[in-house]
């Protein structure tokens, strides 16, 4: 592991010269070698942190069927270019400019889409927030065992990953790929190229 802090001249935020970088190489079994990186701003707390992996990897889908409560501490690693997909529950989760790439649980990303869901359900219309309410319970009931619903992650970059033998990964295709998309507005990769 190897450690590496810069202090960059302005934070995004705030524009005051008081941003700090922080970037650490970290080797997770199962995935390689990746840069987890943290941008912090001392004087007005604006944070940004994501995981990189450093090596090259296919475009790839992991699909995992959730069916037990035990299945809810299954790791997951998801890039910042990384769509998740549960067609179960009617959900899914591109990425967009802020996306992070982050790892977690199956309980962990359950838990990250039930906190988007409520966040919408304040600024909902009542059938909205009644729609909320039932996918939330829903979720709840998937993280103790009571229901079961497939987890896909879909990486155009091949750097997310369930590390599970109950897991299935399989090679996107170009024509897949053309559907996605990878978060970034600017980042475009031709799939002729892959």
């Amino acid at each position: 592991m190897s450690n590496e802090n810069v202090e960059c001249d302005y934070c995004p935020s705030c524009n005051k010269k008081s941003l700090r970088v922080t970037n650490t190489i970290i080797s997770i079994p199962y995935f390689g070698e990746v840069l987890d990186f943290t941008i912090l701003c001392s004087n007005c707390g604006y944070r940004r942190a994501d995981i990189m992996p450093i090596e090259v990897k296919e475009p790839s889908r992991y699909s995992l069927n959730v069916e037990s409560a035990c299945d809810a501490s299954i790791r997951i690693v998801k890039s910042s270019t990384c769509t998740i997909r549960i067609p179960e529950l009617g959900v899914t989760v591109e990425p967009g400019p802020l996306s992070e790439g982050y790892i977690s649980n199956v309980e962990g990303l359950l838990s990250r889409i039930s906190k988007v869901i409520s966040m919408g359900m304040k600024m909902g219309e009542d059938e909205e927030k009644k729609n909320g309410k039932e996918l939330i319970d829903r979720i709840n009931k998937l993280v103790e065992g009571q229901e079961t619903v497939c987890i896909i992650l879909e990486d155009p970059l091949g750097y997310s990953a369930i590390a599970s033998d109950k897991a299935r990964r399989e090679s996107l295709t170009k024509e897949e790929l053309k559907d996605l998309k990878y978060g970034d507005s600017d980042f475009e990769i031709i799939p002729d190229a892959c």
